[in-house]
């Protein structure tokens, strides 16, 4: 396995574990719901499915828009920690969205030191350079 196919799997497992979970949790499985459910699961997810294509092809500016995605859930995520009817929901959110984070990060380095080092090798070929 390809390690830029290792992180775009961490990222997509990230995004689509969010939706799901979100999806799930303020749907079905939550004991208290203090605004109604469908407003919280389209401000929760809509963010979420505009960078899932993206994301899922390995177009790179979609990854590295995913990292700043990436923090508002994670703090979403630590504030339903607090909670204590909702800490489960808080660390699997905390999770995917680390998951996320950490799966984008690193696919974007990979492919830009991949690039670089393709740039180097073909101004060596043609001869160019110092």
């Amino acid at each position: 396995m390809d390690i830029t196919t290792l992180w775009r799997l961490l990222a997509a497992i990230g995004i689509l574990g969010l939706v799901v979970l979100i999806v799930l949790w303020n749907g079905w499985l939550s004991p208290v719901q203090d605004i109604p459910r469908s407003i919280e699961i389209a401000v929760l997810v809509a963010p979420l499915l505009y960078f899932v294509r993206g994301i899922l092809h390995g177009q790179r500016n979609t990854f590295i828009a995913a990292t700043l995605l990436s923090f508002p859930y994670s703090l979403l995520g630590i504030w339903y920690i607090y909670s204590k009817q909702e800490a489960v929901y808080g660390y699997l959110m905390l999770l995917a969205s680390l998951f996320l984070f950490f799966g984008s990060l690193l696919n974007v380095w990979v492919m830009d030191k991949r690039s670089k080092l393709s740039n180097q090798k073909s101004i060596k070929n043609k001869g160019g350079g110092y």
